[in-house]
Order: C-alpha cells, then sequence, then structure tokens
C-alpha cells in the first residue's frame, strides 16, 4: 500500500500520522502541493502508483483543488472533494445541515450591511456572532453586542477586499449558561465511529473556545445522542474524516460546524487517544 499525504506545511498532526503509518510499515510520500503541476487529464498518470491520498493541506484552496484533480485522474482522497467543498464553506455546510434536519443555530446570510442588520433584528438580536465564510482556529470571528459595533465590524469587512468577506454569515449567540460545563463540543469521527471528544471551555473575557487562542479542553464522554448527532453531520457532508464542533443550546445539542480537514493536536492531548493510530486503522481495514 503507497499513501501520499498532501499538505503544504509538515504540521504536529502529520509526523503522528507518519508515525503510525510506519508502526505498520506503510509506505508513504509527503507531497508539498505547492510544488505541485499537473496535466488535467482523466487518467492515472503520476509517476508512482499510489492507492490512496490524505488531504492534510492547511490551505483550503490548494487542497480542494488538489483533490478535484487527483479524482478526476481516478485516485481516491480523504476526505473527497465533495466533502472538503461543503466544510471548507460554512454557508455551505450550514445549508446541508438544514436540507438534512440536523440541529444547528438560527443562521443568517445577507450580503450588504443594510441586509445584514436587518437580519439581526428581524432574526438574530444582539449579541450575534459573525463568521467568515472560509477560515479556521476562531481567526475573524466576532461578536456584535449592538448596532454600533455590529456596523463597524460590517464596515471592515466590507473594504477587506476578499469577497468571502462581504458574504455576512450571522449565527445566534449561545452563551455559556453553566461554566462548569465547556463552551462547546469537538468529535473526531473516523468512519462509522466517534473515536474521541472533547470539551473545550472558553479563556477569561474571551466568548471563543479554540485552543489556538488560548482555550482548555477536557476528555468529554460519547453518549448515544452525540454519536448519532456527529454521524448524521458527518454522512450529510459525505465525510469519512471528520471533526464536528456541538454546543448546547436550551438542553438541546446543536451541531456548529464540521472540519473537512481535523487538526486533532487538542482532542490527542485532552483525550489521550493516538487518533493518527485510529486513522490508519481506518485505512487498513478499508482500503489496504
Amino acid at each position: 500500500m503507497l499513501i501520499g499525504i498532501l499538505l503544504n506545511r509538515v504540521t504536529w498532526e502529520v509526523k503522528q500520522i507518519i508515525t503510525a503509518l510506519e508502526k505498520q510499515n506503510i509506505k508513504y510520500d509527503i507531497i508539498n502541493n505547492q510544488k505541485l503541476h499537473f496535466k488535467l487529464t482523466n487518467k492515472k498518470d503520476l509517476e508512482k502508483p499510489y492507492d490512496l491520498f490524505l488531504e492534510r493541506s492547511l490551505s483550503y484552496m490548494r487542497g480542494l483543488y488538489t483533490t478535484a484533480i487527483l479524482e478526476l485522474k481516478g485516485y481516491k482522497v480523504i476526505n473527497n472533494y465533495e466533502c472538503l467543498d461543503l466544510t471548507g464553506n460554512k454557508l455551505l455546510t450550514s445549508l446541508k445541515l438544514v436540507e438534512y434536519g440536523i440541529p444547528t443555530p438560527d443562521t443568517c446570510i445577507a450580503f450588504k450591511e443594510e441586509s445584514s442588520i436587518e437580519a439581526i433584528k428581524a432574526h438574530l438580536h444582539y449579541p450575534t456572532i459573525i463568521k467568515p465564510l472560509v477560515g479556521s482556529w476562531g481567526r475573524l470571528i466576532a461578536r456584535l453586542d449592538d448596532y454600533n459595533s455590529a456596523m463597524a465590524n460590517l464596515e471592515c469587512r466590507e473594504t477587506m477586499g476578499n469577497a468571502f468577506q462581504k458574504i455576512y454569515y450571522l449565527q445566534k449567540y449561545i452563551p455559556t449558561v453553566n461554566t462548569t460545563k465547556p463552551t462547546d463540543i469537538r468529535l473526531l469521527v473516523i468512519g462509522n465511529e466517534p473515536v474521541a471528544a472533547m470539551g473545550r471551555f472558553s479563556p477569561e473575557n474571551e466568548f471563543r473556545s479554540n485552543l489556538a487562542i488560548g482555550g482548555t479542553a477536557k476528555p468529554y464522554p460519547i453518549d448515544d445522542e452525540i454519536k448519532a448527532l456527529s454521524l448524521n453531520a458527518k454522512n450529510a457532508v459525505k465525510g469519512e474524516i471528520v471533526g464536528v464542533d456541538l454546543m448546547e443550546e436550551d438542553g438541546q445539542l446543536k451541531i456548529i460546524e464540521v472540519n473537512g480537514t481535523p487538526q486533532f493536536r487538542g482532542i490527542s492531548t485532552a483525550t489521550k487517544i493516538d487518533i493518527a493510530e485510529k486513522m490508519v486503522g481506518y485505512l487498513l481495514e478499508n482500503y489496504a
């Protein structure tokens, strides 16, 4: 078995995957997509006979388009193009969650400052969360506490020049009522099994819980409700290995986000579960 690991930077997660592959004597290549070029054909024309590619790029666009090209050529990529396309864009993820009847917070989309303010007034109220359509690690997520803060934030995004920043993804703010409970829950799903879950806690004076900005995490039990929701979310986005984020609103769990190229250092550290080993075990069981 020969696996290609597609990336633009060797992360902690990639190093863990390499260790797990070597333990199983699985051959692999590290493939930096910044150095790739392709002839667009529908033939398996790469120099080596790859059985499978793992898409681990931190660059959403490079990962997405590399996957599309490789699939055209007949190669298997995890996750596939459809999953990466859906999960890389919060609007497309939300549309799938709604289509599949999966509970998710009230969400609105608007295309100008004025219509955004109307959406907040009519459906979401203050405070409201605004998120970039494309992005990770909590970057450019903001809480709009009132009209003035909303207008200031929207005006900044309007002048950024990035077309994605001018599509306003607005979501109901869910406060943490009980500080002994986590702000949100992150699961790592591999195949048909949620293999690990952590509760994430926001740092002081911060509503976001991302570990990249100082959040903390503890292991979280996976009950039947969490398992069913996370598998439904994974299936909705046509994924195989995904991260699923949930929050509790008025006693009901809701899916916040699905990640098609999930980082797992935080959840591995919090739970002491070897995620990379489980990933490689899944590949062996299903594709060797």
